[in-house]
């Protein structure tokens, strides 16, 4: 880097690149490349290599084997880092000059931001999994809401971030720059709660405040199933550059390897696109439809599936012309084509509502999990529903679903909680999307106030977006709950909601079903790269329980996982891990609320070198504080070489 410290790479060259320079595609991440995402580099970046493109793998300042402390994401240092790393391929003897960057996640961010920078040689991003707005559904508040699944990413970061290099890369100096991750890493919380309003610390690197300022082709992908499935269309929608999208059934990983399938054969697709832009070929990627993505069939709730059934439609654009709104009025337990009776429902849902819910961030990072929704019919139970008749012809959702309510609290702070489900014959409901809103961010998400008590407000919740066909026979369901948990923190308040049904409706966008799909590209087979040599020492294994003490009253949801533990044949480098997650609450409690996340890390190559590391985090509230526990130990062989706890507290600023 131009201030002298190093960041290591992974490279993986065409056998001619050296005599015949060749574009390069890059992938910037914190995730380790000599370990933690080793596999799925080997498999998903190097395919590319024997496709004519150098592919070169960078951990970021403080990941892995490269110098220095990961402080923070989207830094102003990890964007310039990125700019330099550009410039130092394209300036290798084995590039001709032009590179592209490819990233899911982190690295899909990363992506977009470095394209907002405008490198000369970078002509082209593809992200996937990624957000263009921080606040709304990045790091610490989803839908502006604080969840309690998303603080287990600083949880997890600070797990992250602690681990030690490998003093195989790292050399000598692997401790020195282990105990300087172990001393100054920060928690991420400390940022997220300080920062609890969608401020200028949001705002830095959040895409979306400057879309003109991406110059270069963009091909963003994304899933259903995903938290992030709102990027794909707003990026569509504002992006004035050549563009392309991608939207599956699944959840936070690459469509190749996509959970629910059906997979694609994404790697061949990515290599058209770089094609077109990096090497000048007319690859006709540019003649398919603009936005492809699957509609999911109506399927039997359950937490887990292998594959969604479905088909793929494409648009020339988004918004489509395709998508119509169809209105649905808010009356007594029903949706109504017309305008109903109003009537004043109440609703102050038990503080368990949300626990099936299924994951924040769906990403079976491990393998096979329940971490899907299940049936939402107890949810259902805690919540106002309206339904419509029963179908007599399918109706095909795509788009962001919205409900315009009115409401008035009886207190000043509280959540809404919206949810459209698929309700079968026998009255098993399957989630189709959800929206949060709190009702403090109804006016912005910058300046937050207080709902007057008993005064009505008409407001707007979002849903995510999706592609989704609810059959004849069945009924849509709009189901409206106070509680999210653990996916909102409650608020500070039991609030009871009352809805004037009168004012309220659902706009539902509606695909004809006559619409006309243009060229849909053929997508092969989904293939990948043979994956780095691995020996399984110790197997995944993963329990999950919600279980309710008889003395306290409290529910409470945990996730135990052995992650497992492999064994590289490459370098003999050991590596496994454990986590524990759990959620606990009462349902008339809101105070009551705690979320805990332990990770335990450990690494070793044979006797000579063994270290484990492990990180606690908690998080609890009173009526105006959070307060964050946390601790970090470190072990080498059996000794315990280093420990450090913090106990802080943070003002709830409208949560």
């Amino acid at each position: 880097m131009p201030d002298g410290a190093r960041l290591g790479a992974r490279i993986w060259l065409p056998d001619s690149a050296h005599n015949q320079p060749v574009p390069a595609i890059l992938e910037y991440i914190p995730y380790r490349k000599d370990d933690y995402s080793a596999v799925r580099d080997s498999t998903t970046i190097a395919w590319f290599a024997n496709r004519g493109y150098a592919c070169v793998r960078v951990d970021m300042r403080g990941s892995g084997s490269s110098d220095g402390v990961l402080y923070d994401e989207y830094s102003e240092q990890e964007i310039d880092d990125g700019v330099a790393v550009i410039n130092w391929i394209a300036d290798q003897q084995w590039c001709d000059g032009n590179v592209g960057t490819m990233g899911i996640s982190w690295g899909g961010v990363t992506g977009l931001q470095l394209a907002q920078r405008n490198p000369k040689p970078l002509k082209t991003v593809v992200a996937l999994g990624a957000s263009e707005f921080r606040y709304y559904d990045d790091g610490g508040y989803y839908m502006g809401c604080m969840v309690g699944q998303t603080i287990g990413w600083a949880a997890i970061m600070f797990g992250y971030n602690t681990r030690p290099p490998d003093p195989l890369l790292a050399g000598d100096g692997w401790r020195a720059l282990w105990f300087d991750r172990l001393n100054n890493a920060p928690h991420y919380l400390d940022h997220w709660l300080t920062h609890q309003r969608e401020d200028d610390y949001w705002l830095r690197g959040t895409v979306g405040t400057d879309y003109d300022a991406i110059r270069i082709p963009v091909y963003a992908v994304s899933g259903h199933a995903d938290c992030w499935p709102n990027t794909v269309p707003r990026l569509l929608e504002n992006l004035a550059v050549p563009k392309r999208g991608l939207q599956g059934a699944w959840c936070h990983r690459y469509p190749h390897l996509g959970i629910p399938g059906p997979t694609v054969g994404f790697l061949n697709d990515a290599a058209r696109w770089f094609g077109q832009w990096l090497k000048h070929d007319n690859t006709g990627i540019l003649d398919e439809s603009t936005y492809q993505v699957y509609i999911q069939d109506s399927v039997r709730p359950k937490p887990y599936y292998d594959t969604r059934p479905g088909h793929w439609v494409g648009e020339s654009g988004w918004p489509s012309a395709h998508v119509q709104t169809k209105l649905y009025y808010l009356g007594e337990n029903e949706l109504s084509e017309s305008e109903v009776n109003a009537s004043i429902p109440e609703i102050c849902s038990p503080q368990t509502v949300g626990l099936a819910a299924g994951e924040y961030m769906p990403w079976f990072a491990f393998g096979p999990a329940d971490e899907l929704p299940g049936d939402q019919q107890s949810e259902d139970a805690g919540s106002l529903i309206f339904d419509t008749p029963i179908l007599a012809e399918q109706i095909e959702i795509l788009g962001n679903p919205e409900v315009e309510i009115s409401v008035a609290s009886d207190r000043p702070q509280a959540l809404l909680a919206a949810r459209l489900c698929d309700v079968w014959p026998d009255g098993a409901s399957t989630l189709i999307t959800r929206g949060l809103l709190n009702l403090s961010q109804r006016n912005g998400k910058r300046n937050p106030v207080h709902v007057v008590p008993g005064q009505y407000y008409t407001v707007k919740v979002t849903l995510n977006h999706v592609g989704y066909a609810v059959p004849a026979g069945h009924k849509i369901r709009l189901a409206v709950s106070t509680s999210y948990w653990p996916m909102a923190w409650p608020s500070p308040d039991t609030a009871t909601v009352s809805v004037s049904t009168g004012s309220s409706r659902l706009n539902l966008p509606v695909r004809s079903p006559d619409a006309d799909n243009g060229i849909l590209t053929q997508f092969e087979a989904a293939q990948s790269a043979k994956p780095i040599a691995t020996e399984t020492l110790r197997v995944f294994k993963q329990t999950r329980s919600v279980t309710v003490d008889s003395n306290t009253g409290d529910h409470v949801f945990e996730i135990s996982a052995d992650n497992g533990k492999v064994r590289f044949r490459q370098n003999r480098l050991e590596m496994g891990s454990r986590t524990l997650q759990r959620y606990t609450i009462q349902p008339d409690d809101p105070l009551s609320a705690r979320a805990e996340y332990e990770w335990e890390w450990e690494y070793g190559r044979g006797t000579d070198w063994n270290v484990k590391t492990r990180t606690r985090t908690a998080v609890t509230s009173d009526h105006s504080h959070f307060f964050v526990e946390a601790e970090s130990v470190a072990w080498e062989d059996d000794e315990v070489v280093f420990s450090k706890q913090w106990d802080k507290k943070y003002s709830r600023d409208h949560f």
